[in-house]
């Protein structure tokens, strides 16, 4: 899940009204005291600007920085749960689904998808039963379309599905077969890998509201987290460049659109690619009681047992790996339901 500000802000997130359930929601966790020495060990999450601005700074890494006015900051602290009788208390009835996510996304998008394990006999794997099972147990208003890790998003520099698939197809698979390739001869590097494989390293529970705090987003999610690598971040420049920096006619057209003030070059990249397996969506509200790291690392253990390692306490930086089986384009304009994939390059269709 790789978002930036450029998102086109819902009516929901813009009013007055937005933010006085945000205060009204925040206020049944804030503590009276900002003292967060009470806080269970269990219910620590990701909070926005305990990692110096993530999401915004992967925005700006794409160039996709925005115009906003700014919000009031809302959040004071880091919510704290009310606990009653060891039990987490819950917004809504455990059988009532959540609302569908709100957020609206922008642009197109480049995932990566992950080798599978355990395809059951409907072809479904463990990555694809993650997502969907996520939703189900989490009692949520829609599931990922698909289990990915996101190589770029957002990509506004695109008129068209059609001059994206094109652009997929001569470009993207081209850098990514090329640079097989080469290392292929050379004998360096993941060797005859068309995408290193990646390594997970723990989760996280996150949550923002855009313009709180730094936040750039209205969401909750529940994440893998996997490290990068040099040979990640060149494959990741490249494909920056197809889109933002290589062909200056297409992108001279797409910024003919902009207004004088929005209008800028898209400088080369300087901050490190962020790869995670985002496994659930949910509107910021369901942060804390609805999605919890302590429920997000229970679901891992009863129900993806293949997955579970990655929320393991343990000394290993490495927690599992698991190798890129293929890439996909997908228009990421809309909501989440909205979303469709464009274009697919299978690895396993490349003769070594």
């Amino acid at each position: 899940m790789d978002y930036s500000s450029t998102f086109v802000s819902s009516n929901y997130a813009s009013t007055p009204m937005r933010a006085q359930q945000a205060e009204i929601i925040l206020a049944r966790f804030m503590p009276p005291s900002p003292s967060q020495s009470d806080i269970p060990i269990h219910l620590s999450t990701y909070t926005p600007g305990e990692d110096f601005g993530r999401l915004a700074k992967l925005a700006k890494e794409f160039g996709l920085a925005r115009i906003r006015n700014q919000k009031k900051q809302i959040r004071k602290g880091i919510p704290k749960l009310a606990i009653t009788n060891g039990q987490q208390q819950q917004q809504q009835s455990s059988h009532d689904r959540q609302p569908a996510l709100r957020y609206i996304f922008s642009g197109y998008s480049i995932w990566l998808e992950l080798e599978q394990q355990e395809i059951d006999n409907n072809g479904v794997g463990d990555l694809e039963f993650a997502v969907k099972e996520a939703a189900d147990e989490f009692h949520l208003g829609g599931a990922i379309p698909a289990p990915h890790v996101t190589a770029l998003y957002g990509i506004t520099t695109i008129a068209t599905d059609e001059e994206a698939i094109n652009i997929f197809r001569n470009d993207v698979v081209k850098a990514i077969t090329n640079r097989a390739e080469k290392q292929r001869k050379e004998s360096t590097g993941n060797a005859g890998k068309l995408w290193p494989d990646l390594a997970a390293t723990g989760i996280i529970v996150g949550a923002e509201y855009d313009g709180v705090n730094g936040g750039e987003m209205d969401m909750a999610w529940t994440e893998i987290s996997f490290a990068t690598s040099p040979e990640h971040e060149s494959l990741i420049s490249e494909l920056y460049d197809i889109f933002y920096r290589r062909d200056t006619t297409r992108l001279a057209a797409a910024n003919a659109s902009l207004t004088d003030e929005k209008k800028e070059e898209y400088p080369p990249r300087t901050q490190p690619w962020v790869p995670h397996l985002s496994i659930c969506y949910d509107n910021p509200e369901g942060f804390g009681t609805i999605l919890t790291r302590q429920s997000f690392q229970d679901f891992l253990k009863n129900k993806c047992p293949t997955l579970a390692a990655a929320a393991e306490s343990s000394d290993s930086t490495v927690k599992l790996t698991r190798a890129v089986s293929g890439v996909s384009l997908w228009n990421t304009a809309g909501t989440m339901a909205d979303w469709k994939c464009l274009d697919r390059f299978e690895f396993d269709c490349v003769t070594p």
